[in-house]
């Protein structure tokens, strides 16, 4: 009877590991289709990766940055429209950096320098005058740079009277109150001891 109970003993652990073996197997075959899931999910990922990076690149084509702040003006396409590379789309304005250029005759520059307060009027402030600061003098008149510079014939000494222009630095406050506009006409003052007013218009730099 003990000889028995152990044959029976050894054939059900015979079958346990038949059974442990079939376990096995079948976990080493899922494992190999663990790692091909693994391995197809981690391709699926670089391709949306890359789809979610070209529709990042293609979403940043459609922002243009300004290379500086200012107002947009004068713009020529709307929303929707296709641009081609080199188009001109609008115009910018900077605000903080506008600036006015004086014509002044060359009868006012003896004692006109770079650094000179100046007294500047505009129609659009309601009155309110600010100073400005000659920055620069041009080197030559207007009239040299104009498209077609006269000429004056031989044996013609008519003295004609140039006007030279002159930059003016406009005051960061002026700036800051936002009734500035590129191109309005101005009124520049200096002192009468050395020079009368001066017309001028505003202008922009980049």
């Amino acid at each position: 009877a003990q000889l028995d109970d152990a044959q029976t003993a050894v054939q059900q652990a015979d079958a346990a590991l038949v059974g442990a073996d079939a376990q096995i197997a079948a976990a080493q075959a899922n494992i190999g289709v663990l790692q091909a899931q693994r391995a197809e999910s981690a391709s699926t990922l670089a391709s949306l990766q890359l789809s979610h990076d070209k529709a990042l690149r293609d979403l940043s084509f459609t922002v243009l940055k300004a290379p500086y702040d200012g107002i947009v003006g004068n713009r020529s396409v709307e929303q929707g429209d296709l641009v081609s590379p080199g188009q001109k789309l609008a115009v910018i304005v900077p605000m903080d950096k506008l600036y006015i250029v004086a014509n002044f005759k060359e009868t006012q520059l003896a004692r006109l320098v770079p650094g000179e307060k100046v007294r500047i009027s505009v129609d659009a402030t309601d009155g309110q005058d600010f100073e400005g600061t000659v920055s620069s003098l041009a080197p030559a008149s207007g009239a040299v740079f104009s498209l077609l510079p006269p000429e004056n014939a031989t044996g013609n000494f008519t003295k004609v009277v140039q006007r030279v222009p002159v930059r003016i630095d406009v005051p960061a406050d002026a700036l800051k109150s936002g009734k500035l506009r590129a191109g309005l006409s101005v009124v520049v003052a200096v002192d009468s001891r050395t020079a009368p007013s001066g017309s001028a218009s505003v202008a922009a730099s980049n």
